[in-house]
């Protein structure tokens, strides 16, 4: 979709989203089943749909998807929910919230599309594609009083809500630097999120324009559905896929605002595969307040797995997650604090274990309570400007501020 147009379409979605939010809202009895649909029920979506599943006071109605297998994926999960090729459909149905997974080009029109039909909602990060969308959907979530729950699961950990409070209280002092890293490794010649095209996935199985979603026509291209977190055209690579998660924790602990400037390096360097987006990355963002926040990923390695470090002058959070298993998805996870012996010599180390909350189950409470969730849209807003204006330094080759990353095009 051409800069142009893609405006036109955000202008046009976001004032009808703007008053029509509460009109179809159903008054929820105490006994009342949360009733919820999925836009997009691939891979990312069905762990959502299972996630939902485990929430006792919430139930999945209908679906939606543009690809034929996925809708019958999601009724074997699911024995009898509705189906639907097109989400405007399910708008249109007797739901209380909708989870959006689809690709994340396609987020910002999920997104504005079911705040006008009056819905609440759970989008997966990263919240758009690009800047002006995040801009746009921010503005749409403002004037309407939707419940709004980013996909930003880390924001519900127990462990995030110590490091504030130790934050708060003093604990770590003046905080100028905060490092953080994530590594993964492949089998080689096997790329990271390279997915094999399955026989069913062809022209007729798939609704090819509503996934182009107004970018250039071209002939149906099953590679490229598949594995769109491999182009720029679709994605946001790897610092829209796990970067953001790491610095949302980041800066909802320090209450960051978007960052003043974003440099970024590295390259398609672990498996030169035809993918467009960079596998090994090197970010650092400036904030205001002197803070300065480093992001390094690799996919050729995961000794290290990921972490972050608040360094400060008075102490040191340290939270690592070390080598995920990816057989299990389990690590070996640690949140600490220590002190720094030159400024709190008297400090001793200890270890946060405040339980995490489960941020699905959040959500639904909050369609109930009208509270705001734990990842709220004005966060999904930052961590998303913050992501983005890393990828626009990285393509265009020099470092970004914020207000000429607004207005960039790459």
């Amino acid at each position: 979709m051409s800069n142009n147009t893609r405006r036109d379409f955000i202008k046009k979605t976001a004032a009808g989203a703007a008053f029509l939010a509460s009109a179809s809202a159903r008054v929820l009895g105490a006994n009342d089943r949360v009733r919820v649909g999925m836009i997009g029920v691939g891979a990312r979506g069905q762990d959502l749909l299972k996630q939902l599943l485990a929430v006792k006071s919430a139930e999945l109605v209908a679906v939606a998807d543009i690809y034929s297998r996925r809708l019958e994926e999601a009724e074997r999960l699911v024995p009898g929910v509705r189906k639907f090729r097109d989400h405007r459909q399910l708008l249109d149905s007797d739901l209380d919230g909708v989870i959006v997974a689809s690709p994340l080009h396609l987020h910002a029109r999920h997104f504005l599309d079911t705040i006008a039909a009056g819905k609440d909602l759970y989008c997966e990060k990263t919240m758009t594609w690009s800047i002006p969308e995040a801009e746009q959907c921010l503005g749409a979530a403002k004037q309407s009083d939707r419940v709004i729950q980013i996909g930003l699961q880390h924001e519900s950990s127990g462990a995030l809500a110590d490091t504030r409070s130790w934050i708060a209280n003093g604990l770590l002092g003046k905080i100028t630097q905060v490092e953080s890293w994530m590594s993964r490794n492949t089998p080689r010649g096997k790329g990271q999120w390279v997915r094999a095209v399955p026989a069913d996935c062809v022209a007729e199985n798939v609704n090819w324009k509503a996934f182009l979603d107004g970018r250039p026509d071209r002939p149906f291209d099953g590679y490229k559905f598949m594995n769109w977190r491999l182009f720029w055209e679709f994605s946001g690579g790897n610092v829209t896929e796990n970067m953001v998660h790491q610095i949302a924790w980041i800066m909802s602990a320090l209450n960051l605002p978007v960052p003043t400037s974003a440099y970024m390096s590295g390259g398609v360097f672990s498996e030169k595969d035809g993918r467009e987006v960079p596998d090994t990355i090197a970010v650092t963002l400036d904030f205001p307040g002197d803070v300065v926040l480093t992001w390094q990923s690799t996919f050729s390695n995961s000794r290290y797995g990921l972490g972050e470090r608040f360094l400060g002058s008075e102490g040191t959070v340290e939270h690592v997650a070390g080598a995920t298993d990816m057989v299990t998805g389990k690590s070996d996870e640690l949140t600490r604090h220590f002190p720094e012996p030159v400024n709190r010599s008297n400090g001793s180390p200890f270890t946060s274990n405040t339980p995490d909350q489960n941020h699905m189950a959040n959500w639904i409470d909050c369609i109930r309570s009208r509270k705001t969730p734990n990842a709220s849209v004005e966060l999904g807003y930052r961590t998303a400007v913050a992501a983005h204006m890393a990828n626009l330094a990285y393509r265009s080759k020099q470092r970004v501020a914020f207000e000429t990353a607004r207005n960039m095009t790459v």
